[in-house]
């Protein structure tokens, strides 16, 4: 699935919309879905960047929080980031409540999927990224789990959510907020899906454009909360994290 701004009419806008999303992963823990039909999952969204050889995927602590929580109760529990299933505690490099990030080490799995290959990456081009402003427009993708299906035993499906142009509406230390404003978008609903909750984004990719002679998109944040009564989505900026998946405070 997916979400462009109303002004979005040519090819080259319908690839700005999809930009995001190339780097995004879906996060998932709970039952086995090859375990049951209708395997009980939680979902959010998953980052994928690249530091020199580290391969870094980068996902909230909350999800990281609420996965610990569930496999207390129930240690059958799994934890996959895209289609890779892994014992999160193992592939940790840096957690941080207070950011609500995670960053695991996921270079022994480049390459074992057709998702986790290198061009999956953001490779950044300089860290960490360069200042902002509230005249920036941002590019942003998740999975919003209330899209998610399952097909079949151990098969999932998940639809995106992608913004190509959206404001920056404040900026802090730490984060930035931007709006959906999904009013003034034009959706492409897919299997009869219609926009609703979009709880399921959190750990999503942020990209701002820099409009030099070549128009590119710089990696500037992880989506942390989407407020829907006030449609607000906090993301937390990048340059928190050190320029090898760790997380400065």
């Amino acid at each position: 699935m997916r979400i462009e701004g109303s002004s979005f009419r040519d090819p080259f806008h319908e690839q700005i919309a999809r930009h995001a999303v190339r780097f995004a992963q879906p996060v998932f823990f709970g039952q086995s879905p090859v375990a049951a039909y209708s395997a009980a999952l939680a979902s959010g969204t998953g980052s994928l960047l690249r530091f020199a050889d580290k391969f870094v995927g980068v996902t909230c602590h909350h999800v990281l929080a609420s996965y610990r929580k569930q496999r207390e109760a129930d240690l059958a529990t799994i934890f996959h980031f895209g289609e890779i299933q892994i014992n999160p505690e193992q592939y940790i490099i840096a957690e941080n409540a207070h950011l609500d990030l995670v960053t695991f080490d996921l270079t022994s799995f480049v390459g074992k999927v057709e998702q986790m290959t290198p061009h999956k990456f953001v490779e950044p081009i300089r860290w960490p990224p360069a200042a902002l402003t509230t005249n920036d427009v941002i590019a942003f993708a998740g999975f919003s789990g209330i899209w998610r299906e399952q097909v079949s035993h151990g098969y999932l499906r998940f639809y995106s959510f992608s913004s190509g142009a959206s404001p920056v509406e404040t900026i802090g230390d730490q984060h930035l907020v931007t709006r959906i404003e999904a009013e003034q978008c034009v959706a492409a609903i897919r299997n009869g899906f219609v926009l609703g909750s979009l709880g399921g984004l959190s750990g999503g990719p942020a990209f701002v454009w820099r409009t030099t002679p070549i128009l590119f998109a710089e990696l500037i944040g992880f989506a942390i909360e989407y407020q829907e009564s006030l449609d607000l989505l906090y993301i937390r900026r990048a340059t928190c994290l050190d320029g090898a998946g760790g997380l400065l405070i």
